[in-house]
């Protein structure tokens, strides 16, 4: 599955929540407090840009706001640096790690 990059600037904590927790729900890792990252197959991929365009025509969207979304190939992976600490779940989210809780 193809990895994807995620960033939002929302104006209103309801939406941004909202927006969050999609995310999160479609598989996707909080690397930064706006920013999500992961591996997202296409038809997941489909869903969610619908619900976020749900979203964006609704009465909360500002017309400022705005949800980036960055398709990762591996060159792009390969060149990732990051200053300071690395995202805790960094493997898992790379596909790297794989792991199974009971």
């Amino acid at each position: 599955m193809p990895m994807h990059l995620f960033s939002y600037d929302i104006e209103s904590d309801a939406l941004r929540v909202k927006i969050a927790k999609l995310l999160i729900q479609a598989g996707l890792y909080r690397i930064q407090y706006s920013v999500f990252m992961g591996s997202i197959s296409a038809p997941a991929l489909a869903r969610l840009k619908k619900k976020l365009s749900q979203l964006e025509r609704g009465e909360r969207w500002a017309a400022h706001d705005s949800v980036m979304i960055l398709p990762l190939h591996q060159y792009s992976e390969d060149y990732i640096e990051f200053l300071g600490a690395f995202p805790d779940r960094w493997p898992e989210i790379t596909g790297k790690i794989h792991t199974l809780i009971l």
